[in-house]
């Protein structure tokens, strides 16, 4: 997919932080970027084969960071919390390989009193591999 086709891109405040998912600061990190499609935030990304677990399938434990960073991605820059997860449950529809091309999109479901709940995927061409709902804290904005 052309970038162009992916929507504006969005930044966090501090990109600098070193988090392992999103900063560019953070060599051993993902360094995922996000993009605004309408009221769901994408990220394109490919898994390097470092990230395997069985040969060329992604490890579980990573597509499940994905799948929480998105949906941390989506609520802040969608819903403008901050937020930590308090839970996330992960459904492996088909293994994710890595070395290839993939979508991962989050979308922001509603607002409880407490939490936001968040739905995420994994795509390739369209195809859901994984899935995750997660609930997810809002906590206060982290010092520059």
């Amino acid at each position: 997919m052309a970038q162009g086709d992916l929507g504006e891109e969005l930044f966090f405040e501090n990109s600098g932080s070193g988090c392992f998912g999103c900063s560019k600061e953070n060599p051993d990190g993902l360094q995922l970027r996000f993009f605004r499609r309408g009221e769901t935030v994408v990220s394109p990304f490919t898994i390097p084969d470092r990230f395997h677990g069985a040969p060329s399938i992604a490890h579980g434990g990573i597509v499940a960071t994905l799948l929480d960073e998105i949906s941390c991605a989506a609520t802040y820059h969608l819903r403008g919390d901050y937020v930590v997860t308090g839970e996330l449950a992960v459904r492996y529809e088909k293994p994710c390989p890595v070395d290839v091309a993939l979508e991962v999109v989050a979308e922001v479901r509603e607002r409880r009193p407490r939490y936001w709940i968040v739905d995420a995927r994994v795509e390739r061409d369209g195809e859901v591999l994984a899935k995750s709902e997660g609930r997810f804290f809002p906590m206060e904005r982290p010092a520059p």
